[in-house]
């Protein structure tokens, strides 16, 4: 499939970022932007004088490039002075030299990725710079450094030497604010959902739970590799073999063990074993009452990372297990609630946001709590289970109030991305979020599958295919990736592929139900009507409700000609409408009433859509049940009613 073609080059690259902003914009939006024009007319213009080029912007920030280090350390100090000067504008600022990739969406690796880190470190009013830049500008007169040693950053393979400007005017941060907020990463055990081996079944959000604070614990050991959560969850309750698995997956170990949960009694029993023969290297168990499952998570991280260090050359932090909240009822409660949402249900996401809501309740700066519910209620914005205004202000304030907590992690401005495109239809500061994550994170899948959805979104399906294939390559078997994957495959017409990906994931989970809407998909694109039929029945199957049927049934009758069995099809879903107040089902009628070739009915739904911002309708351009309506002038206009172009 066609990529964007790209070349290497050695750059200096700057990453400004303006602290506060996503905070200051919920607070005082003019303010905010007036900030934001300010930061980017100083940047533009000293960041051209001193010989270098803005690459991309961001919401907040820009990243730029340069061919001498020097002169990019002279244009951060440059910066910062002026921004210093009223109305201040809290910038902070990293540098990195080294080797970049240039495509057609911009600039792109390692040297990219450690500079986004080295700005991380950074304070408003800071310049920060990595040694290697250090030693291009070291005897250079006029300028000051401070050092802070070596560090591991989060998705860097070794330690990088740090460095602050320290010319009058730079704000250089205390020593002791690097080591708190410096991290490090990863190199190969897969962990495997745990067991939950409690006499209730329904304590299974917390055996969940403990699995993915275990991943999240391990990323943090500098040379090793964790695949992420949705590559391993892919496993649960698999019976495969674990050499199986660890080819799969391409690790060396394999973590799997249970968790028994009694009363306030907890027992967690873990094992590690070698993926190349299946024999066990190590296996514990962990008792322990509920209110100390922080320190239990700890010492299992502990125990795993003392046991590879016999193998593998890295060194553990002293503590991997950072509690994203105090409050063990708050946890309790984040647990319940990721495991709702990994359902991807409309009923499951609904008992999530409860269970969110409960946890913030407890702890109310549980960060990962307001990101869930901004994700929960994007969801049923999307989906039309909720009105989307009333959808997606509640999903921008939990995304914005999450990055207020903490704007570190890329899965934060995922969030946010996913606001700015579905709700406000922003899609200029949409991709900005989803570029900054991927720059943040690059081997975050859920942002290249955020990216793959924005040019699905505006009909650039080449470039959709780029990312939803590299999403593939982080997480090989994650349910989600390979879901839209098959789509971009759909949608580049090689259905044969698009099949072979839905079975494939039927084959991981029986019971994802998405899998089966895209192989019925590509059956109708292929005219294959009564292979559809059959796979949409085994979708509504799974689908617990009372009124079976719909719009996929009522689409493949009318094109069959079948106008009655349409027409009772229509009522079905005015039915589901009646039954629950708070559906949109406007893009549901329309489809039926294309395919009928009722364009008058069909544009109308279509509107109702666009007016009552129904998420998906953004997907209208990739929608192949609505090629018909594409010759009518109408649907140019609504195009342009939504932003995209004809």
């Amino acid at each position: 499939m066609p990529e964007p073609s790209n070349y290497r080059s050695l750059a200096a690259i700057m990453f400004a970022d303006m602290v506060g902003y996503t905070r200051l914009m919920q607070e005082d939006e003019s303010r905010a932007k007036l900030l934001r024009d300010r930061q980017r007319n100083v940047v533009d213009k000293v960041i051209t004088t001193n010989n270098g080029k803005v690459m991309q912007y961001y919401g907040d920030g820009t990243l730029s490039m340069f061919s001498s280090a020097i002169n990019a350390v002279e244009a951060a100090q440059e910066i910062q002075e002026q921004l210093q000067q009223d109305p201040p504008v809290p910038l902070r600022i990293g540098i990195h030299i080294g080797d970049v990739v240039h495509d057609s969406e911009g600039v792109f690796g390692d040297a990219v990725n450690v500079a986004a880190r080295v700005q991380s470190l950074s304070v408003p009013g800071g310049v920060m710079m990595s040694g290697k830049v250090f030693d291009e500008i070291k005897n250079h007169p006029g300028i000051k450094v401070e050092a802070f040693g070596e560090h591991e950053l989060k998705n860097v393979f070794n330690p990088i030497s740090i460095f602050a400007l320290a010319n009058k005017g730079i704000v250089v941060p205390e020593q002791s604010y690097i080591q708190e907020i410096t991290g490090s990463h990863k190199n190969s055990v897969a962990v495997l959902p745990f067991a939950n081996f409690s006499p209730n079944p329904e304590n299974e959000y917390f055996s969940d739970g403990i699995t993915e604070e275990i991943i999240n614990a391990l990323v943090k050991l500098d040379g090793l590799q964790v695949p992420s959560r949705t590559s391993v969850f892919a496993y649960k309750n698999t019976k495969k073999d674990i050499r199986e698995i660890g080819k799969e997956l391409n690790v060396a170990t394999v973590l799997e063990g249970s968790v028994r949960q009694a009363g306030n009694k907890i027992r967690v029993t873990a094992q590690l074993i070698n993926t190349d023969d299946g024999f066990h290297v190590w296996s514990e168990n962990y008792d322990g009452e509920l209110k100390d499952i922080f320190k239990v998570q700890d010492e299992i991280s502990q125990k795993i990372a003392e046991k590879l260090q016999e193998n593998f050359e890295f060194s553990p932090a002293s503590n991997l297990y950072e509690a994203s909240t105090d409050s063990v009822v708050a946890y309790n409660h984040y647990l319940q609630g990721l495991y709702y949402w990994n359902k991807r249900t409309p009923e499951a996401v609904q008992k999530a946001i409860k269970c969110y809501e409960k946890a913030i309740k407890k702890c109310a700066t549980y960060t990962k709590a307001y990101s869930g519910l901004a994700n929960c209620y994007s969801f049923l914005g999307v989906i039309g289970h909720l009105k989307g205004k009333k959808a997606f202000t509640k999903a921008e304030s939990y995304a914005l109030k999450a990055l207020e907590l903490n704007d570190f992690r890329g899965g934060s401005f995922v969030a946010l991305g996913y606001v700015h495109l579905f709700s406000r239809w922003d899609f200029g500061n949409a991709e900005a979020n989803f570029r900054k994550a991927i720059t943040m994170e690059p081997n975050n899948e859920e942002a290249r599958l955020a990216l793959a959805m924005y040019y699905r979104i505006i009909g650039d399906i080449d470039r959709m295919f780029h990312h939803t294939k590299a999403a593939s390559k982080i997480a090989p078997v994650s349910l989600p990736v390979l879901l839209q994957h098959g789509f971009s495959f759909c949608l580049l017409d090689n259905h044969e592929k698009a099949i072979e990906i839905f079975k494939k994931i039927l084959e991981l989970d029986p019971l994802f139900r998405s899998a089966l809407e895209g192989m019925a998909l590509v059956y109708v694109t292929e005219g294959k009507y009564d292979k559809a039929i059959k796979t949409v029945r085994k979708y509504l199957d799974l689908v617990d409700s009372e009124f079976k049927g719909g719009t996929q049934l009522g689409y493949i009758a009318a094109l069959k000609g079948n106008k009655k069995l349409a027409q009772e099809n229509l009522e079905i879903i005015k039915k589901r409408e009646e039954a629950n107040p708070n559906l949109n089902l406007s893009l549901d009628y329309a489809v039926i009433h294309a395919a009928l070739g009722e364009s008058d009915e069909a544009f109308f739904y279509l509107n109702k859509a666009v007016d009552e911002k129904l998420g998906a309708i953004l997907l209208i351009k990739t929608m192949f049940p609505l090629n018909k309506l594409k010759t009518d002038k109408r649907y140019s206009e609504l195009l342009e009613k939504i932003g995209l172009t004809p």
